[in-house]
This record gives structure tokens, sequence and C-alpha cells, in this order.
């Protein structure tokens, strides 16, 4: 049997459900693994240590009963905002060492009830608020495709667990890209699902109108699957039909389920065109394959969109100072500097710029419902540019800087946030170095099967660029 840690989760769910191997089987795979990578990659901040004897319980009620879902017996890995229950949640900070949950968040209840299990906490940025992935009160979470480079973030431990197959799916967070850029960065699948299709109650928030969770994995299938069975089994808003008649099953059915053909949006304007070279040429590329595989490219000017990104930076500033009012007064010298400095540049924000933003955010939401008129999705690079080197994200750089270092890398993730549409990253190419480089597509608001559904069928078209390996 090849190695199960490199099988997606729909492989191994299939391989589980005719008792070709059991849940033990993948505990013995996976955390043999984290046992020699992990130090390396400082993705993890805990293990839980009864991961073994859920694998054994799992095993027992699949061996009974049969699974009773697709995820039934999987281990996940959280990012470590998110509350389980008798756990420390520290948010990646220094000031949280002490939060026990007292109870699991929203998520992870309905992830347990679906039979998945949950086998510990991944790094992050400080409170989630960072593009990078560099968090300097913890040891560097790195790059599995180059050690001395960042792997994104805020969600980087998340995203470097799934690409180092440590773990065959994870759960991030995303407020202005941080499920996907780190997703891009480390050559795997994230999924930002519609605003509030997934319950973030028990997720620390950093921006209460932005937050959302969602997938890290290896295919758009697998981020399928996870939004699927996590609808289901939600205490609130439970939703058996999360797709609108569509199923996870119907993914691979791609030009069936199609009325007509689909028409790919593809931004032409100034914005969107400042790219890496690397970047505009796997992109390009992207593009051209889909083409000839009977896609219809239509050429969009949406140079207005990119007021959402201002929009984003105010009401995640203004709200995550909300958030921190308290612990900046008697704690401030707790956060990390690249924290601290974004949290202060809040504090020059008046009321009636964050209501601006509310309303302004209110008219891209419209504006954009409006444009899908003319295409189905958006396809755009998920970053402009690619991972840069750890060291300078150190303090030294960032205090002397006369840029914000790292500032472009959520230049068009963003912007979905305020449009809360569904938004995919998932691996288009590689850079002349080897590394990594996402697309991503965006569909419309609470539509989300489409844009699963492209993404399911370009990873078909692009299968070539899916079989390379990561360093580590």
């Amino acid at each position: 049997m090849s190695d199960l840690s490199k099988l997606s989760v729909f492989e191994l769910s299939h391989l589980i459900s005719s008792r070709d191997i059991s849940p033990v089987d993948l505990y013995i795979s996976f955390s043999s693994r984290i046992e020699q990578y992990g130090n390396k990659l400082n993705c993890f901040l805990e293990v839980f240590d009864d991961w073994e004897s859920k694998a054994k319980n799992a095993a027992q009620e699949i061996s009974a009963k049969g699974a009773k879902s697709p995820l039934h017996g999987i281990p996940i890995v959280i990012k470590d905002l998110i509350d389980f229950k008798g756990k420390v949640t520290t948010a990646g900070s220094r000031i949280m060492l002490e939060n026990y949950a007292k109870k699991s968040a929203e998520i992870v209840n309905s992830l347990e009830s679906s039979g998945a299990i949950i086998v510990g906490k991944a790094s992050l940025v400080e409170f989630a608020f960072g593009p990078h992935g560099v968090n300097s009160s913890l040891p560097p979470t790195r790059n599995p495709w180059d050690l001395e480079r960042i792997p994104g973030g805020s969600s980087s431990g998340s995203a470097v667990a799934v690409a180092s197959n440590l773990s065959p799916l994870a759960i991030g967070s995303d407020t202005g890209g941080s499920i996907r850029m780190p997703a891009s960065f480390c050559g795997v699948t994230g999924f930002k699902p519609s605003y509030n299709k997934l319950n973030t109650k028990g997720v620390f928030p950093l921006s209460w109108s932005l937050d959302t969770v969602g997938p890290i994995a290896k295919t758009t299938k697998d981020c399928a699957i996870f939004v699927e069975e996590v609808c289901k089994h939600q205490s609130e808003n439970n939703d058996n039909d999360p797709f609108n008649g569509f199923d996870t099953t119907m993914l691979d059915n791609f030009d069936s389920l199609l009325p007509v053909r689909l028409r790919i949006g593809v931004p032409s304007d100034e914005y969107f065109s400042d790219l890496e070279d690397d970047v505009r040429e796997v992109f390009t590329q992207s593009i051209d394959l889909m083409k000839s595989n009977g896609a219809e490219i239509v050429e969009i000017d949406l140079s207005w969109l990119s007021i959402a990104r201002p929009i984003n930076l105010i009401i995640s500033n203004a709200e995550a100072l909300e958030v921190h009012s308290k612990w900046l007064a008697s704690k401030h010298e707790n956060y990390t500097y690249e924290v601290l400095s974004r949290l202060v540049a809040g504090e020059n924000l008046y009321l009636n710029n964050y209501f601006s933003a509310l309303r302004a955010m209110n008219y891209v939401q419209k504006k954009i419902e409006n444009a899908f008129e003319k295409f189905d999705v958006i396809a755009c690079p998920t970053t402009p540019e690619l991972p840069g080197l750890i060291d300078e994200y150190s303090k030294e750089n960032l205090m002397k800087s006369q840029k914000v270092i790292g500032g472009r890398i959520p230049a068009f993730t963003s912007l979905f946030n305020v449009t809360r549409q569904p938004s995919l990253s998932t691996r288009a190419g590689f850079s002349q170095s080897g590394l990594p480089i996402g697309i991503m597509f965006t569909g419309r608001f609470n539509k989300d099967f489409g844009v699963l559904q492209v993404g399911n069928w370009f990873e078909k078209l692009n299968h070539l660029n899916r079989s390379q390996e990561p360093v580590i």
C-alpha cells in the first residue's frame, strides 16, 4: 500500500469505508511523521496525547457499524485560535498562555460529530494578525518547499502541516486571506467559504465583520467534504444542503452540471497586473490551459474593486483594536512588535472612518454581485509575489524598513473578505526556483459549490503540476 500520509482525505476515507485501513493506521503514519519532522517545521504548538486512544475508538466504531461520514477516523489539525475543551487556546500569544477553553468551538463539535479526530493545535501569527506566517514569540514556522522562507499566514502551521504530510486536513481562519495565502505559498488547497456559512463561535476573533473559518487540504474535493460535513453537524445554522442541491459526489461531473459554457472572468486592469514575473507566467499558463479545455475567458476591469483593500484594513484594524483594547492598556509589552505596531496603527482611526468603511463594504458587495452577470467565476493569482525569506521579517528589519514588508501579499485575497464571497486557492505551478504558486477562484456569495467545482476541474487539468513534493 502507498504511503498513507500522501493520500487525500477522499482517498483515505474510501480505504477506511472499505475496511482496507483503520484510523489506527492513520495514527501510526501521521504521528511518526510528526515525530520526525514536526520540530524542523515548527508547525505544531501541541499534539494531543489522547490521539491514539481516539483512533482506536474510531476503529472499533467503524468495525461495528461502518463509517458514519467521510471524515470518520480522519485526523484534523486546528489553528490555535480555535477552542478545544480543556486545552489552552493561545492564539499564538504569550498573553493567553493560561487560557484554558471551557468548551469546544462549534466547528470542533461539528467535526467530532462527524467522527473526525482533532489531533492537535497548529502554529499561527500572533492573534492571526499578519499575512507572512512569522510569529517572533515562537520558533519560526518554515515553508516545507524552502525551509528559509515564510509559509504565509496567518494560518501558517495549518498549511505547513498539510503540505508536509503531517496531517491530511487542517482548519484555518481567514480575515484577509489567512487560509488562501499560506495555501498558495505551501502548494496546497485552501478554501474560504461564504461569510457565515461555517460557525465561528469559539474562534478567537480578529474582525467579526470579516472573519471566516475553513479547510486547508491537499485537494478541492477534500475542502468540499469538510464544508459539507461541518454544515450538516452544526448545532446553529444546521444545513443538510449547504451547496443548494449539489453535493461532493457531483464535483467530477463538471461539464454535465454546467448549463452553459464556463465563463472565467480575468481581471486585466493595472491593480491585478502588478505581479512578479514568475507569478504572471504561471497564471497565464493556467488561463491558457483552461481556455484550451473549453472555458471562455472574459477580460474584465475590476480596478474599482481595489477600494476593498483599504476597506479591509480599516475594518479589521478598528475591530481588532476593540478586541484588544483592555490588553493594550495593561499588557502591551507582551505583544510581538509586528502585531503591536498594527494595533497601534488602528488608534489613528476615527469612528467615522469605520462606519464609512462599513457603508463602502455594502456598496462593493452589491456592485460585485452585478458584475457576475458577465462571468461565472473570477480567476486571479492568489498572491502577487513569492514567499520571502524568514530573516526579512525580523523585528530589526520591520522597524527600519521604509515600506510595509509583505504588505502586497494580501492584495488580492483581502478583497474577497470584503465581498464575503467563496474563494479558493489551489496550486497552479512553480517559480523558476521551485516555489509553488497559487491560483484563486472566487464566485458569487453563497454559491460555494460553483467555486469548488471549478477548482476541482482545474486540479484535474493541471495534474502534472500536482505530483511534485516539497523538501519535507
